[in-house]
């Protein structure tokens, strides 16, 4: 899923017109939006979902001023099948839904919700599901001249990603946005992430460029690695957690 997808901002600020035939009042506080991009390899939490092939991914979000919102979002993913995992699958489908919003004037932004992973298809009645649950938290500051933000999200789901006894595992991530003039972002990421079985633990990290063509196009650049084990997280011959650089194409509406 898309990390930038966590609001972190005072809804109220953001909303536009859902549709005309709305009262007035009615549609100054709700809002939609859309985005869509092609990127040429899905990396989540530092392992790719496409094997090291291409994503064409997009999504739906409704806002409402009261800091509430709610989405779907979608895109191919391989590993699925190519581990063993599923048969006939090659979505994954997250729909989320949460509050977000900020204390007063201190700048201070706060998001909770919740996340569903599915993935469609068949299941393998020998391997854990790959359909997974989480919630999270998250609290961001902008200090001017750059803003982070810092996410735990827990598996309340007792499988997740084709790992058994997930529940209560973690994912936790520090990312820092920096501002480099008017369309130029710069953005740097770490993260932890926790299985029920320590051997898969392991770390990412992300570096991002993204340079906003208009206030529709984007384009952006980005490199990760992570210390998985290769020994633990290679599929036929593909590491996936070994570090891959990439590029992408991506629109909002």
């Amino acid at each position: 899923m898309k990390f930038n997808k966590l609001k972190m901002a005072v809804m109220g600020a953001l909303m536009v017109p859902m549709m005309p035939v709305v009262a007035e009042e009615a549609a100054s506080e709700w809002g939609v939006s859309a985005n869509v991009g092609l990127y040429s390899d899905y990396v989540f939490r530092g392992y790719t979902q496409t094997v090291n092939e291409p994503a064409l991914q997009g999504g739906f979000d409704v806002e409402h001023s009261s800091g509430f919102y709610a989405g779907v979002w979608g895109s191919n993913v391989s590993w699925t099948e190519e581990g063993g995992a599923m048969n006939h699958n090659s979505v994954e489908l997250d729909v989320y839904a949460g509050f977000a919003g900020s204390f007063g004037d201190s700048g201070l932004g706060w998001d909770v919700g919740v996340l569903q992973f599915f993935y469609p298809g068949d299941d393998i009645e020998t391997a854990a599901e790959a359909d997974a649950t989480e919630v999270y938290v998250s609290f961001g500051y902008d200090f001017g001249a750059f803003s982070a933000a810092l996410t735990n999200y827990t598996v309340v789901s007792n499988d997740a990603w084709a790992f058994s006894d997930m529940d209560g595992e973690n994912y936790t991530h520090l990312g820092v946005d920096v501002p480099v003039g008017d369309a130029l972002t710069l953005s740097v990421g770490v993260g932890h992430q926790t299985f029920g079985d320590s051997t898969y633990d392991y770390t990412d990290w992300k570096l991002n460029a993204e340079y906003a063509i208009n206030d529709t196009y984007a384009v952006g650049a980005f490199y990760t690695d992570t210390d998985m084990s290769e020994t633990d997280w290679t599929i036929g011959s593909t590491f996936l957690g070994d570090d891959v650089g990439g590029a992408y194409l991506s629109a909002s509406f």
